[in-house]
């Protein structure tokens, strides 16, 4: 099995090399930065179409995604999120706006099961773990897609939590170890990636 796995790896390796580089058709400045369209071949000797972003004549980041004929997005960073606007030569930036959770100050937590349409209420110390760790929680991006289906590798979320306190309702939904909150930013809410870690909230 490893020769095999071997075997096929050295194929794809010599394939990809075979493969020639991605052509500019078009590119645009807007402000500081410029974005290329670009056509590339793929693994079937196809091509596929990418917007990609430049700053001094370097590649930055991940693909920029065409929204229209005017606009692009494009996650500059982790905590940046860009609408680059090629008709108005505009750079508008959505930056997270998290606001941190006292312990002492929630009243409770509902948390709802997307998959067996139940709700049950944290126990305290289940509140206490989840405060703290959304105060501690990294950013991991903005998503444009609707707040209850933002995950990337599954469209809908697994629990929703409910947060009262101070007579106001917060919303959040979680799947897996990530985070979403009504603002549309995801933060890690395990600093080890524990994909069970939503899981330990309804099963405990």
């Amino acid at each position: 099995m490893t020769k095999s796995i071997t075997y096929i790896l050295i194929i794809l390796t010599l394939f990809s090399s075979c493969l020639g580089p991605c052509e500019t058709e078009q590119e645009w400045n807007v402000d500081i930065y410029t974005i290329k369209k670009q056509k590339c071949p793929d693994m079937v000797a196809a091509n596929y179409i990418k917007y990609s972003v430049y700053l001094d004549n370097e590649r930055k980041g991940n693909s920029a995604s065409k929204k229209d004929n005017c606009t692009f997005t494009w996650q500059a960073e982790n905590n940046r999120f860009l609408t680059l606007n090629i008709c108005e030569n505009r750079v508008s930036e959505i930056k997270p706006t998290k606001k941190l959770l006292e312990f002492k100050k929630v009243d409770s937590i509902l948390i709802y099961s997307n998959t067996i349409r139940q709700v049950k209420r944290l126990t305290s110390e289940q509140i206490q773990k989840f405060t703290s760790d959304w105060n501690k929680s990294k950013i991991r991006g903005y998503s444009e897609k609707q707040f209850d289906s933002a995950f990337h590798f599954h469209p809908a979320y697994q629990y929703k939590l409910t947060l009262f306190s101070e007579s106001k309702k917060t919303e959040f939904y979680g799947y897996n170890y990530l985070i979403l909150d009504s603002s549309n930013w995801k933060y890690e809410m395990s600093e080890f990636g524990d994909l069970e870690y939503f899981n330990g909230y309804w099963n405990e």
